[in-house]
């Protein structure tokens, strides 16, 4: 074979080569199994309930579809005590899948009944339940588990709960403060519930149902079901910082609950500052210091750590302060003295000048506005009293010399 020939085999054996190993990665990709991320959410609403004897064995589901398009969502029970029977439904409508858009959800029904008469209380003890949820879009599957207790009146939990989120906060002794509780009626009748609260002395509270501006004593409550309520606040005038104790009680019928709060108070912040005397203005020589005696008081609720003074003066002024800060003022304090001092400057000139003053606290200040009068000194009113004797003095000899004439 002559040198062209076998260079033309050469790159048709290479081409070929290349071909097939491009091919390889979409083959791959053609072959390989699509795996499709999790594209929804499932569980039982509570992963744990009791309910006494006379109750019904009802759980609650709920699905959510989280994925870009609609999917159907089977489930199925995979674990009920034995000779237990149960149904899945959702607004009576029994069924064993449903349909769901994308970012929709919807809460499912398990009922579940022991074996024996229907109108038998439910016998006592602990009942694991299991569901099962699945895709058929995407084949993925979500399973649920929760625990449904029987329990006698004597020992189950309350008929009644009342629970709340955050059980502590905390601001100014000046503010209003907020708490949502939650009440569940357990009992198998709907329930009136009571509500009152154990507030510090002083203190004012009142009850709202949930989103909604009115005041309330008691609020109806479905079986099996919670109601919202916030709790509103308003601490006693000037109250102290510290933490204050709440505890809030529900009453039914069927039972009763409680539940502890705190509120932390960080008190209030506010200083007044005066003048002894209550006079606003002195007078002075030039170059010559004056001093004036103040007054501090702490009014706010909060200790002021840390209280200092600044002063705003004319050029070539000094003003200072003896002591330069006070320390650790507790609130509602008596009048703590201070002295300041003012020198006017060497080359002051007579007259008027304005001395400002801020007492600045912790998240508070007090300010005092004073005027300082410059008078001539001593000794220019010595020199101003020889030299009206010279010329009085001048002017009686001048008219002498000339009456002589």
């Amino acid at each position: 074979m002559n040198p062209t020939g076998t260079r033309l085999l050469t790159g048709l054996a290479a081409a070929a080569a290349l071909s097939w190993i491009l091919a390889l990665p979409a083959a791959a990709q053609l072959t390989a199994p699509v795996q499709l991320p999790d594209s929804f959410e499932a569980a039982f609403t509570y992963p744990g309930e009791t309910v006494d004897p006379e109750g019904d064995a009802s759980l609650d589901i709920t699905i959510r579809n989280t994925g870009l398009k609609g999917d159907t969502f089977m489930v199925e029970v995979t674990e009920s005590p034995e000779g237990w029977t149960y149904e899945i439904s959702r607004f009576s409508t029994v069924l064993s899948g449903i349909f769901l858009p994308s970012e929709e959800n919807a809460s499912l029904t398990l009922a579940a009944f022991p074996p024996g008469d229907d109108e038998a209380p439910l016998p006592e003890g602990e009942y694991p339940f299991a569901v099962k949820v699945t895709s058929q879009r995407t084949g993925n599957s979500v399973d649920c588990r929760t625990t449904l207790k029987v329990a006698s009146r004597k020992t189950s939990a309350e008929a009644l709960t009342l629970s709340t989120s955050y059980p502590e906060i905390g601001g100014p002794s000046d503010g209003r403060f907020s708490f949502s509780l939650e009440i569940k009626n357990n009992a198998q009748d709907e329930a009136k519930v009571n509500l009152s609260a154990e507030v510090p002395q002083g203190w004012e509270h009142s009850f709202k149902p949930g989103y909604e501006d009115k005041q309330i004593s008691s609020i109806q409550v479905p079986r099996g079901q919670t109601r919202s309520v916030t709790l509103d606040l308003t601490p006693a005038y000037q109250a102290d910082a510290g933490a204050y104790p709440i505890k809030v009680f529900a009453e039914a019928p069927s039972g009763s609950a409680e539940t502890s709060l705190t509120v932390n108070l960080t008190g209030t912040f506010k200083i007044r500052a005066g003048a002894m005397n209550d006079l606003l203005s002195t007078s002075t020589e030039t170059g010559v210091p004056v001093t004036l005696s103040l007054y501090v008081i702490n009014e706010g609720s909060a200790t002021q750590r840390e209280v200092s003074f600044l002063a705003v003066k004319p050029d070539n002024w000094e003003v200072t302060f003896s002591p330069e800060t006070l320390q650790n003022l507790p609130p509602r304090s008596r009048p703590t003295p201070v002295e300041m001092t003012i020198t006017p400057a060497a080359g002051a000139l007579v007259g008027d000048y304005g001395v400002g003053i801020s007492v600045e606290g912790e998240k508070s200040q007090s300010a005092l506005d004073f005027r300082v009068t410059v008078k001539a000194g001593s000794a220019w009113a010595w020199i101003g009293a020889v030299i009206i004797i010279l010329v009085v003095a001048a002017l009686a000899y001048t008219f002498r010399r000339l009456g002589r004439r």
